[in-house]
């Protein structure tokens, strides 16, 4: 009788186990994606748009704004994370520095395609799965390909 409960207890550990685990991406930009549906997606919302919600005097910043991405360099968002700005708290207390380096990482996968990115941000920080854009050889902006063949003409 024991060893049928202790078997069965072991099988529904290993459902519910299998079931509630999924694999967890351990770049920065998965482990950014995990803080910010934890602790910026409330007011900027799961997909970085901003809403006006409850509480708020004017909705968040949309992260995918083209002008927002291209204007803030990677030290400047950190700034703003750490220190707050306008009705956005400090985090700074509550994230350590490559915490803070994650959440930027994965704010920058929200950039549209085409936008024209700071000098500050390095190609690592936009992942190869963002589609349409590219990754400078010699620190350049990140530009889509649409945008760099409009530069040049037909």
């Amino acid at each position: 009788m024991r060893r049928c409960a202790v078997a069965l207890v072991g099988c529904w550990l290993a459902v519910v186990g299998m079931l509630g685990c999924e694999a967890r991406d351990p770049t920065p930009v998965g482990r950014g994606a995990r803080i910010f549906a934890r602790t910026c997606a409330g007011c900027h919302g799961p997909d970085g748009r901003g809403a006006l919600r409850m509480g708020l005097v004017k909705p968040p910043r949309d992260l995918t704004n083209p002008a927002f991405q291209a204007q803030m360099s990677n030290e400047q968002l950190r700034h703003s994370i750490r220190i707050g700005k306008g009705q956005m708290p400090a985090f700074g207390g509550l994230m350590a520095d490559d915490e803070i380096g994650d959440v930027i990482a994965f704010v920058r996968t929200l950039v549209p395609p085409g936008t024209v990115l700071p000098p500050d941000v390095p190609p690592s920080d936009v992942p190869p799965h963002t589609p349409g854009v590219l990754a400078p050889a010699s620190g350049a902006p990140l530009v889509s390909p649409a945008t760099a063949q409009g530069a040049r003409g037909p």
